[in-house]
């Protein structure tokens, strides 16, 4: 009896340290559980933010694609307005180089006429 009676006990102990060790199992699964949802959860949050990142970057790309398009037909118009402003100078300078050869003839007739003058007026007080 006596036999039995320790062998009870022994397996009392058995079971108590058994209901221990499923508890601390339990609790274990329980913490490991509300580990995997928060990583869950953070894993959603930086699917999400790379998303956006990933958005912002081809937003950026399309921008970049648009402006280096803005700026070489920006380039192009510069290179199209000095290139008729240096024609426009070139047809102005033939016309002020047109312009100071007739001015330069004229003078020259008037200087000889000027002269013919001189010429005849000393002419005539001579007389």
């Amino acid at each position: 009896n006596s036999k039995a009676n320790a062998e009870k006990r022994t397996m009392e102990g058995n079971v108590h340290t058994m209901q221990a060790e499923i508890d601390d199992v339990l609790a274990q699964a329980k913490s490991s559980e509300e580990k995997a949802k928060k990583a869950m959860v953070d894993a959603a949050r930086l699917a999400d933010e790379l998303r956006a990142e990933q958005d912002h970057v081809i937003a950026e790309a399309n921008a970049k694609r648009g402006l280096e398009t803005q700026l070489t037909e920006l380039e192009q118009r510069l290179a199209d307005a000095n290139e008729l402003a240096i024609r426009g100078g070139r047809m102005a300078m033939a016309k002020l180089e047109n312009r100071i050869r007739e001015l330069e003839a004229e003078l020259g007739g008037t200087q000889a006429r000027s002269s013919e003058n001189v010429k005849s007026f000393q002419k005539a007080e001579r007389k």
